[in-house]
């Protein structure tokens, strides 16, 4: 990384001065992180646990879908990729010790459902233990467990049974898994969320399971998944709060929010309806207790109602939204109907019940979609918040925002810190512009981990792991000064592009330039 630029020493003494004359007045920072916000990583147990048949574990559905070895055609060859992964299930003090180390104060992380109920309904004594230690090294490194409950690793029994959250009666068995981990942890764990990226799991998820044969086409209606997990969400916060658990529960998405591609009416109806199809189905029933009215009059028949007991049962179920942000799209009005994003998975399940939108990622195009993860495009978290926040007024978590590296640039990832900066910058200065409430924010990820069908060759880790040597250490990047100078001020650096031959000439240009601000501003 390249050496911070510092101010002249002479500047210094000229900025003392300055506040001297102004009688001790301070310039408030637009970028000191709000009051109440906690600042901290994210894993899942999937991705970085490893050992996925120790210790009584059982075979997850992911497990048997990676197992498969039928997902070639998705860039998977091999069919054990997550098997031990970054080992997380015994190296978990190591990961804890690395997030403390950067003076992170929130650690998410996921409960693996077929660990502690491998069969869906036989308890794992170790598997339990294992998230009992994991949260006490935690709180013991002074940080604060954010719990995912589920992060699609269901025991695979149940899509074998009857299709996982495709039936409705994967809501019981979620009950009973819901009512062991918050007996077991909520006396330690006062932040969860409930179910990780819904409209994720429901849409890109069964076309992998289609691919390897465990699914047919008659087998997938995202509608009817959503709907169940929105149910299950929703028993599982009530079990929470009645059995009077301190603590808050929220529910998440994967928010891709759009903008409209202009002022015209159609390109804002184009953006709205993009916007309540893809996230607005799951946040507005868990707020309100029913679906968005133009999700219900797009959707149609394909959309089975909520029933008024269901209504009564959802309606208000989230002390807080998270948001999974990494991409900001703009959305315009067609009459083709021939959007080239009906083919990416993610998007164009939800596009066959609206072909006059047409969706753009900011920054790239759908030929290049392995490069949407890599964009430094704030505006995207800027977007997303300021829709959440204007449309629930809840308390907003960010679950998700990271940087995934399809450069190869290993620990010398200095862009990286530029990517946080400008991201958090963005949240910070929306946040304080509209009086927005985010009670905490996650990068993904903490330790780079198992990507699903970019395998490990698309990294989000503050921290390398030694997947290439096999040694599977822990190492810090570049960027890791980034989470150091955050912590030690309390307000988000501004790291940019490294332009060392002007660096010097722009901090002391920047430092002149506040200083005769703050003079103009006292005479």
């Amino acid at each position: 990384m390249a050496r911070a630029t510092q101010p002249l020493p002479w500047l210094a003494v000229l900025a003392a001065l300055g506040v001297a004359l102004c009688g001790g007045a301070a310039v408030d920072d637009p970028f000191a992180v709000p009051e109440g916000l906690l600042i901290g990583a994210g894993v899942s147990a999937i991705q970085t646990e490893g050992a996925w048949d120790e210790d009584g574990k059982g075979e997850s559905a992911v497990d048997h879908l990676l197992h498969s070895g039928k997902l070639a055609a998705f860039g998977l060859n091999d069919s054990h990729p997550h098997d031990v992964a970054a080992d997380s299930y015994h190296r978990y003090k190591e990961d804890v010790q690395a997030a403390a180390s950067l003076g992170l104060k929130l650690y998410r992380f996921s409960i693996s459902w077929s660990r502690v109920l491998p069969d869906a309904v036989t308890r794992n004594e170790k598997g339990v233990q294992y998230y009992h230690d994991l949260i006490d090294e935690i709180l013991k490194h002074g940080m604060t467990p954010l719990v995912t409950l589920y992060h699609f690793d269901h025991p695979w029994i149940l899509e074998e049974e009857f299709k996982g959250w495709q039936s409705e009666k994967m809501v019981n068995y979620f009950k009973d898994f819901a009512r062991l981990a918050f007996t077991e942890y909520a006396s330690k764990a006062k932040l969860w969320i409930t179910v990780n990226e819904p409209n994720n799991w429901c849409t890109y998820f069964p076309n992998l399971f289609l691919l390897a044969g465990m699914y047919t086409a008659a087998d997938m209606d995202q509608y009817a998944c959503m709907r169940h997990l929105i149910l299950g969400h929703a028993e599982a916060y009530h079990i929470f709060k009645d059995a009077g658990h301190e603590g808050q529960v929220g529910f998440s998405a994967l928010l891709y929010t759009a903008r409209p591609n202009s002022t015209r009416i159609e390109d804002v109806y184009a953006a709205d309806a993009f916007n309540q199809v893809n996230t607005g189905v799951l946040l507005h029933p868990v707020v309100y207790g029913d679906y968005p009215e133009v999700v219900k009059e797009l959707a149609g028949s394909l959309m089975q109602p909520f029933s008024e007991a269901e209504k009564e049962r959802i309606r208000g179920t989230s002390d807080f939204l998270a948001c999974n942000v990494y991409f900001g799209m703009v959305a315009s009005y067609t009459t083709d109907g021939n959007s080239p994003a009906s083919q990416i998975p993610l998007i164009g399940p939800f596009l066959s019940v609206m072909p006059f939108v047409n969706p753009a990622v900011v920054g790239t195009d759908f030929l290049h979609m392995n490069t949407m993860f890599s964009l430094v495009k704030p505006d995207a978290i800027r977007s997303a918040v300021l829709w959440a926040w204007s449309q629930y007024k809840l308390p907003l978590v960010i679950s998700e925002n990271g940087f995934g590296d399809i450069y190869g640039l290993g620990k010398k990832d200095r862009i990286r810190g530029v990517y946080h900066s400008a991201y958090l910058r963005s949240l910070v200065s929306t946040m304080k512009e509209f009086g927005i409430k985010v009670i905490g924010y996650c990068t993904w990820s903490l330790i780079d981990s198992f990507e699903w069908t970019a395998g490990y060759s698309r990294p989000f880790g503050l921290f390398h792991v030694d997947y290439e040597g096999g040694s599977l250490d822990r190492s810090p990047k570049d960027s890791s000064q980034f989470w150091i100078e955050l912590a030690k001020t309390g307000s988000v650096p501004l790291w940019e592009e490294d332009l060392a031959s002007s660096g010097a000439r722009s901090a002391a240009s920047a430092t002149l330039l506040l200083l005769l601000a703050l003079l103009a501003f006292c005479f």
